[in-house]
């Protein structure tokens, strides 16, 4: 039996009209890399103007899979997300209760001050910053890099999702550092038929994720220039 959730996802995704796939084409002199170069900007202000600021209080993921998350939550759900922002003001608002983990101190300090002035109550906000601090260097490697191995300069972060029980949140969000081995650890966590998200998932470094939820139903989102999807566990 397919998931009421899957359906609902479809549905939503069905009536995206404007943005239908991912048009990032590396560099070149084809026509492909033309027609992306034209329509980038494009992508950027329409999304930007859909949800990408922080006066929407939306999540930072494909407009498509704020929708569905949007029509599904209910106060009822504990999520567990990889990486904070607005996506922590939005799930602490629609659901009952959220654990966030998160790696840069300076950016933890600024969303715990929002979720103290907007006396959101039912989050736990974890801070579990890096063994050492990270170069420009080793960023730039990291985004250059095509596949994620696991850093064991955030093994600590990664690994903290193992104090959670099997069978526990009814979704999660993996949006932050390390996310292969986030998303590793995290599947035992997640309740049968709930709900997992990868964000940025058309990043090759992120193709093992990708291969340990083969064979799960899944439905793909994108802004046109990044991709979110959305897998729910059997």
């Amino acid at each position: 039996m397919e998931s009421t959730y899957y359906e609902t996802a479809v549905r939503v995704v069905s009536q995206q009209k404007f943005v239908k796939k991912n048009i990032v084409v590396p560099k070149s002199l084809s026509f492909k890399y033309l027609k992306y170069r034209i329509l980038r900007p494009l992508l950027k202000v329409y999304n930007k103007l859909l949800k990408t600021e922080f006066q929407t209080k939306e999540p930072w993921i494909s407009p498509a899979c704020v929708r569905f998350l949007n029509s599904i939550l209910t106060k009822n759900m504990k999520g567990l997300e990889y990486g904070s922002g607005i996506s922590t003001l939005y799930f602490a608002q629609k659901a009952g209760h959220l654990a966030s983990i998160e790696h840069d101190k300076l950016w933890h300090e600024l969303i715990k001050s929002m979720l103290t002035k907007t006396r959101l109550m039912n989050v736990d906000y974890i801070l579990i910053p890096p063994e050492r601090q990270e170069s420009k260097k080793m960023i730039e490697h990291r985004y250059k890099a095509e596949f994620d191995a696991e850093n064991l300069n955030y093994k600590a972060y990664f690994e903290h999702v193992s104090n959670f029980p099997d069978n526990h949140f009814d979704f999660i969000l993996i949006d932050g550092r390390a996310r292969v081995e986030c998303s590793r650890r995290a599947i035992d966590k997640l309740k049968s038929g709930g709900i997992f998200i990868l964000d940025n998932s058309e990043r090759l470094r992120y193709r093992p994720v990708h291969e340990m939820l083969e064979n799960w139903q899944k439905v793909y989102t994108t802004t046109g220039l990044t991709d979110t999807t959305i897998w729910f566990k059997p």
